[in-house]
């Protein structure tokens, strides 16, 4: 938060102008009479402005340290019912405090520290609902001490998130927890699952986790691996039972291709909460490699990846993230520096760009501790990155887990370009585009459009009515190569090298009537008139046929699926709580 500065002055009324003329009055008294009351007047007229202006200067300085008490008493608070000063909880602390909940503290201009409203106080039963400040007031049962918790600008949450002071209690206990945790994994010998003790050259390897939305995407992104970049790394694919449900036969084209390319295992979930974003994490920490790329099945490499667990910065780290297009100046999701998050993790904020994980890479025989903390931030309960809605989803616990351990890692640099179409004049990006530490293209992650190798009807119907776009240019209109899924990949928008990074700034917005008004798009519209990005089509670059690739692949996957004589072969995965690998 900005801290107002006292001015260096106040404003001090000066002494009239000599050539001003006193105001004379017209008597009956003779003129030499008047005149010495003149002189008398205007001889006492600078004492008494000078008493005037002192006033005012001092009731204005009274004014000024009236509205910023709160800086020079340090951040304290007087609670409403004693003189018991409160104080933001201490930094750093690990001990566990036996606390119970006074009430809701309520505060003015849009600050935790700002002049009390106690008009406003709640109790810590009642909803503290959006666009307020304040704190949440604790005691130690002990020592009697008061405390702040929860402290809120008006914009420290999202507008719909609600909470109450009760849940005060177990926001601090999350700090203890969290340190418990780490602490653990920092005993001697202590490893991750599947890391043997004494391993040799570590085991490299691709893990990917897929569910039914995701299996026409992981089938493409494995094909493309193996028979266009000629990647020989193994690969691991993990899936939660329960998403898959009875019916195998939607992993069957995986499995066939697994075969068929070799050095593919599947590994099935069976915690009942590692799904969604969480099975992300719970693969990535159970994997069976040592050195473990992560790659989000819809997430496409243009060139064969095994050469990141040689390059500098992974060597150098252990842990290689990736941008995202957010950044604390202009964030899609909250994330600032007044955000409750950081008091949620007892950490300071570091201004840089938010992590996209489309694609991670952790050396995880390095990083027992960090791995350990994002299992910790994944799957505690109560669980406040989804109740308070600090982060989205998991995208930024990994990084946020090394910046806690104050753990090295490298970001990498050139920031997020996106691929879509122009048409027009008005783009529309409906995928992220990763670089590699040199700033080439590295992975297309097809966010929008998922690839399903059926036709999609909704958007044949949507590019057959636009008014503007003749059908056959349209976004949706059939291709004449067959292939059901929509070419999405026309045109490449990415951010001038020589940019200034502050000036990097992505809009979420919708492009009609040259797209569907359904249709999301990520990037700049009107990039004619955009000095920082430039546009090129995806023609001239040398994966320029990797979408035709993929979307080859997703039709072979869908026919395979639908096939009758295709099946799941062998056990299927049984209600064990810790599964087995099934190796193809």
């Amino acid at each position: 938060m900005k801290l107002e500065t006292m001015p260096t002055a106040l404003p001090i009324y000066s002494q009239p102008p000599h050539e001003t003329e006193p105001l004379i009055e017209i008597h009956s008294s003779p003129i030499r009479v008047l005149s010495e009351r003149v002189v008398r007047c205007w001889k006492q007229w600078p004492r008494a402005l000078l008493v005037v202006a002192a006033f005012v200067y001092v009731s204005a300085l009274i004014v000024w340290a009236s509205n910023n008490s709160d800086k020079h008493m340090d951040n304290q608070q007087t609670s409403a019912q004693d003189a018991t000063p409160v104080k933001p909880f201490p930094t750093g602390e690990v001990v566990s405090r036996r606390l119970q909940c006074v009430a809701w503290r309520a505060t003015g201009k849009c600050r935790p520290n700002g002049p009390r409203e106690s008009q406003n106080d709640k109790k810590c039963s009642d909803v503290i609902g959006a666009d307020v400040s304040g704190f949440c007031e604790v005691e130690d049962i002990d020592t009697g001490d008061r405390f702040q918790v929860m402290r809120r600008h008006c914009n420290s949450l999202k507008g719909n998130i609600k909470f109450r002071c009760s849940d005060a209690l177990a926001f601090v206990s999350y700090r203890v927890e969290g340190h418990a945790a780490v602490a653990k994994a920092l005993v001697p010998n202590f490893s991750l699952p599947h890391v043997p003790e004494n391993s040799g050259a570590p085991r490299d390897g691709i893990v990917m986790v897929v569910y039914p939305k995701l299996l026409a995407s992981a089938y493409a992104t494995v094909r493309v691996l193996r028979e266009v970049l000629m990647c020989r790394l193994p690969i691991e694919i993990w899936f939660h039972v329960d998403e898959i449900g009875d019916d195998y036969a939607l992993l069957a084209p995986l499995q066939q291709l697994a075969i068929f390319v070799g050095d593919v295992s599947f590994h099935p979930m069976y915690n009942p909460r590692a799904k969604g974003f969480l099975s992300k994490v719970f693969a990535i920490y159970n994997s069976y490699f040592d050195r473990v790329l992560f790659l989000d099945a819809d997430n496409v490499p243009v060139r064969d990846p095994v050469f990141l667990f040689d390059t500098p910065e992974f060597r150098a780290s252990g842990a290689v993230f990736w941008p995202d297009f957010w950044h604390p100046h202009h964030t899609l999701f909250n994330l600032h520096a007044r955000s409750m998050l950081w008091e949620l993790l007892d950490t300071p904020f570091i201004d840089m760009f938010e992590q996209e994980s489309g694609q991670l890479l952790v050396d995880r025989t390095r990083h027992a501790a960090p791995l350990e903390l994002v299992y910790f931030y994944a799957f505690h309960e109560p669980n406040f990155f989804n109740k308070l809605e600090v982060v989205y989803g998991d995208k930024d616990l990994f990084r946020l887990a090394w910046m806690k351990l104050k753990t090295p890692f490298h970001m990498i640099e050139t920031l997020p370009a996106m691929a879509g179409r122009a048409i027009n004049g008005s783009f529309c990006g409906m995928t992220m585009v990763q670089h590699d530490a040199d700033g080439e293209v590295l992975f297309l992650h097809r966010n929008q459009h998922k690839l399903t190798g059926e036709r999609d009807e909704r958007m044949e119907k949507a590019a057959l009515e636009n008014t503007v776009v003749p059908p056959e240019e349209a976004l949706g209109a059939p291709h004449p190569d067959g292939y059901p899924d929509p070419v999405i990949w026309t045109h490449l928008l990415s951010f001038r090298k020589d940019g200034n990074r502050k000036l990097y700034s992505i809009d979420a917005y919708r492009a009609a009537p040259q797209f569907p008004q359904w249709q999301p798009c990520y990037g700049r519209r009107y990039v004619e008139k955009q000095k920082m990005f430039e546009l090129r089509e995806f023609a001239n670059f040398s994966f320029a046929g990797i979408e035709t690739d993929i979307r080859h692949f997703a039709l072979d996957a869908a026919r395979l699926r639908h096939a009758q004589n295709v099946a799941w072969i062998g056990a299927r995965p049984n209600n064990s709580t810790t599964g087995q690998s099934v190796v193809a």
